[in-house]
C-alpha cells in the first residue's frame, strides 16, 4: 500500500517549527472553513499520550473545536461517541501517535488523509479524519504495547509543543488575515 504523506518533520530538527508550519499549511483547507483537532490516543501510556497532550495543550491556548484531551481521552471504546461530537461542516485533522519503522522514529507526518487509530494494534477501527498529523513514537514490531509504554515522554512532549506552536501560528495568521481583509 502506497503511503499517501505530504511530508515528515523530524521533532528536534533545526528548523523544525518552519518545516511543520509550511507541512501543516500544505493539509488544512483555506482560510475560512472551521478546523476541528481530534485528538485520538490514551493518558495511561507514554507513548500514546501525544494525541491527548496536544489536545489539552491545543485547549489551554484558546484554539476551538478541539475533541480529545488528557482529561477526556479519545480512544477504541468511545471512538464512534466522540465522532459523533464532530461539527460535520468542519474539516477534521485527526491527531495521534503511530509506531512505525525504526528510520523514522521522531518524524511528524503530515497527510491528506484519514488516520487509521489502533493500526499498531491490528484493531480495525474506522478512519477518521479529512487530514492527519501522526508522530512516530517507536518502531514497530514485537510486544508493541509495552514499547509504546516506554517511550520517552520528553520526546512526546517536545513533538507535542512543536505541533501545538505550528497550530497556533496558522490560527494566528488566519485570524491577522480575516480582520485584514475587512
Amino acid at each position: 500500500m502506497k503511503k499517501e504523506l505530504h511530508s515528515s518533520v523530524y521533532y528536534d530538527d533545526k528548523f523544525a517549527l518552519s518545516k511543520a508550519i509550511v507541512s501543516l499549511e500544505a493539509i488544512l483547507p483555506p482560510p475560512g472553513r472551521n478546523v476541528s483537532y481530534f485528538c485520538i490516543g490514551s493518558d495511561s501510556s507514554t507513548g500514546d499520550c501525544f494525541g491527548p497532550l496536544t489536545g489539552t495543550l491545543l485547549k489551554r491556548i484558546g484554539i476551538p473545536n478541539v475533541i480529545g484531551s488528557l482529561d477526556d481521552t479519545v480512544h477504541a471504546k468511545n471512538m464512534e461517541e466522540k465522532i459523533k461530537q464532530l461539527n460535520n461542516g468542519n474539516y477534521v485533522v485527526a491527531i495521534d501517535a503511530t509506531m512505525g519503522h525504526f528510520k523514522d522514529v521522531g518524524n511528524l507526518f503530515f497527510g491528506k488523509k484519514p488516520v487509521r487509530p489502533g493500526a499498531a494494534f491490528q484493531r480495525e477501527l474506522a478512519p477518521v479524519g479529512d487530514a492527519s498529523v501522526v508522530f512516530n513514537v517507536a518502531a514497530n514490531g514485537f510486544a508493541n504495547f509495552l514499547v509504546l509504554g516506554c517511550t520517552s515522554m520528553n520526546k512526546v512532549w517536545l513533538a507535542s509543543n512543536l505541533l501545538v506552536r505550528a497550530i497556533s501560528v496558522i490560527a494566528y495568521r488566519r485570524r491577522i488575515g480575516k480582520y485584514a481583509s475587512n
